[in-house]
């Protein structure tokens, strides 16, 4: 049988005690040194280990035992005084404070089961209590620390099958562990709490006193705001893979081998001095590149095709005098005065949209009358002012609008749609195809082809109405701008009578004197309001509302009582349609029912009061009518400069549908 010398070890002194009479017994930390260390604190007073002796006389009385004293925590001249755990990118940071600073240390790691020990060499005295906390992170399960002549031990018990990788680097007052590789998609910081006996403790631990079980101190929350900047530090590595292993390496070394793999230019400059101790595996150049700065506060700037590696406190004071010295500058120069024309926009509206453009001494004025904006600046923000102007000042695209509203009946409706071959399981559709190039046909292209025939659809319409089978009402043709409503509306003005004695008021006197009587005034009819809006690859995306309405038979017009309240029969349409420029778009199913009475007799006999009946006859018929329009938009000017394709306005259309 093989066993190792910390075995023999322990299993030596449990015979010597034994043979001695004391009942403690001894353990071997697994990772311990070359020295045992006992994992539970002995008596106040314990038999020293002592050499096998031949047995002695029987006597009376006992003798003493010798005294063993081990120091604790509160004791130890160098001990942990902060111990902290969060996870950040995906990554597991552990800082670890001393109550001295650290001069020296060493890791290594193990397998079966995976871990990382951590070893600072300093003024500590060997202790029996071993703290152990559960961290629950994703690469950090158990921690635990103890104490042997000379060190302190932090052992970290890693939660996945092997050891990732990590890097160790010294800290204000302590060090710090990054346990794992980062991961872009986890960008903020998250808090984590550390488990002590079963009980849940804070993350960080001001002093781990074994004499005190709830020694707590808080570490740093996670501000939203810093979420947001962490989130806004995202980024996707793209680098060569590679692996690196050193131990308090120069960083400027370090940097050397990054460029030789990177094939990037690279300096550093001359305050920065760091030993770091790296162990990365597989991870790109540049995500290695910015771990090793941002964990010793470096930044970099790029120069052309150098990239130069400073300080951030260095960079910061660099931009700060460059601005300062471009500020200064700019007061030395001359002021100039432009006079920009604006030709398409109104120069109020660009007032608010030029002023950010302009430096502090920058001023403007508007001429309402020539439709000019007067700038004076130096003659670089009056450049930037004309950008901003040729940017804006284009002309609007302009959408014609032509429609036909007809009143038909349903029969004829149905008869429409076979003889232009509707497909209506076209028109139900509500997904633009994904991915869709510029140019394409999205969902509309169905009825383009099949209303290829509307071509000749005011000749069809006229032939239709001639032989009764439709009704007109109206050919409206508007005019409007791109993301401007236009309305047209077909009304019939109604003003009904209200009841005798509600309101009314005495006019004039003697011979022209009268009573003047209070009616409502209804508009019943049809409105139409279309809002186009122009892509760029010449689609047009229309919302479209169809309103219909009419008043109830109970209602009547001016001279005669009306009944009071009338009631308002309303049919509405709603609809967001994607056409190509010239195509028609055709909304049906508004449905208007009528009743009419007609009579028929034989002449004066059906005119007897009481008897008349017996020679007339009454007959009362209802009939249903289809209100249908016809929408067809023509872009008639206006260019495509600064406008979305058909794609984004349909998917904007979508998530404003599903948003509301």
């Amino acid at each position: 049988m093989n066993f190792s010398a910390a075995a023999l070890i322990g299993l030596g002194a449990t015979v010597l005690t034994g043979i001695s009479g004391c009942a403690t017994a001894l353990s071997v930390e697994e990772e311990a040194p070359s020295r045992a260390q006992p994992t539970t604190a002995p008596p106040a007073e314990a038999p020293a280990p002592r050499m096998a002796q031949p047995p002695a006389p029987a006597q009376p009385e006992k003798l003493p035992r010798p005294t063993i004293k081990e120091t604790t925590l509160e004791e130890q001249p160098f001990r942990v005084t902060e111990l902290a755990v969060l996870e950040e990118r995906g990554q597991t940071v552990l800082r670890v404070k001393f109550s001295a600073p650290v001069t020296q240390y060493r890791h290594f790691s193990l397998t079966q089961p995976s871990r990382i020990v951590l070893d600072i060499f300093g003024d500590a005295k060997r202790q029996a209590r071993v703290e152990t906390f559960r961290a629950e992170t994703h690469w950090l399960s158990t921690l635990r620390l103890s104490s042997g002549e000379g060190y302190l031990r932090v052992v970290l018990e890693i939660a996945a099958a092997s050891v990732p990788a990590y890097m160790i680097e010294p800290e204000d007052g302590g060090l710090k562990a990054i346990i794992g590789p980062a991961n872009p998609q986890l960008t903020a910081k998250k808090d984590l709490q550390l488990v002590r006996g079963g009980k849940r403790v804070d993350v960080s631990v001001a002093e781990a006193k074994p004499s005190v079980p709830e020694a707590k101190a808080k570490a740093p929350e996670a501000r939203p705001e810093a979420a947001a900047k962490v989130a806004e530090e995202e980024k996707k590595y793209t680098g060569q893979r590679i692996s690196l292993d050193f131990k308090d390496a120069d960083i400027k070394n370090v940097f050397r081998l990054l460029a030789e793999v990177s094939g990037d230019n690279i300096i550093v400059t001359d305050d920065v001095v760091r030993k770091v101790t790296v162990r990365l595996v597989d991870v790109p150049w540049d995500q290695a590149l910015d771990l090793l700065m941002r964990t010793n506060g470096l930044d970099k700037e790029k120069v052309g095709n150098v990239v130069r590696i400073s300080t951030e406190a260095r960079l910061k004071t660099e931009s700060d005098q460059r601005a300062s010295r471009k500020k200064a500058k700019e007061g030395e120069e001359d002021l100039e005065t432009a006079y920009l024309s604006v030709n398409y926009a109104k120069v109020k509206d660009l007032l608010d949209k030029i002023k950010p453009a302009l430096t502090g001494r920058g001023t403007l004025a508007a001429d309402e009358r020539s439709n000019t904006i007067i700038v004076r600046d130096i003659r670089k923000g009056i450049e930037e002012a004309n950008a901003v102007v040729s940017r804006l000042d284009i002309r609007t695209a302009q959408v014609q609008i032509e429609s036909n509203l007809i009143e038909t009946t349903p029969t004829f409706a149905r008869a429409l749609g076979m003889e232009f071959n509707f497909d209506r399981s076209a028109l139900i559709r509500s997904s633009f195809p994904a991915g869709s190039p510029a140019g394409s046909t999205p969902f509309f292209s169905v009825l383009q082809d099949k209303l290829g025939a509307l071509q000749n659809l005011q000749f069809k319409l006229s032939a239709a109405e001639k032989d009764g089978n439709i009704r007109i009402i109206s050919r409206p043709s508007v005019v409007t701008l791109n993301n401007v409503a236009s309305t047209i509306q077909s009304l019939r003005i109604l003003r009904i009578t209200l009841p005798t004695g509600t309101s009314s008021t005495a006019v004039g006197t003697g011979a022209s004197a009268g009573t003047t009587v209070a009616t409502e005034r209804v508009n019943v009819g049809i409105t139409l309001t279309v809002t186009p809006q122009v892509s760029a690859d010449g689609f047009i995306l229309m919302n479209i509302t169809v309103k219909s309405s009419s008043i109830a038979e109970s209602a009547t017009v001016s001279g005669s009582s009306a009944v009071l309240p009338f009631d308002e029969l309303s049919r509405e349409a709603i609809a967001n349609v994607l056409v190509r420029d010239g195509e028609t778009v055709v909304i049906g199913g508004i449905m208007k029912d009528t009743g009419s009475t007609s009579e028929s007799g034989i002449p004066f006999l059906k005119d007897i009061p009481l008897f008349g009946w017996l020679f007339k006859n009454a007959r009362w018929q209802k009939d249903f009518e289809e209100l249908m329009v016809f929408i067809t938009p023509r872009i008639v000017s206006g260019g495509s400069e600064n406008l979305p394709s058909a794609e984004q306005l349909w998917r904007q259309q979508l998530r404003t549908t599903e948003g509301g």
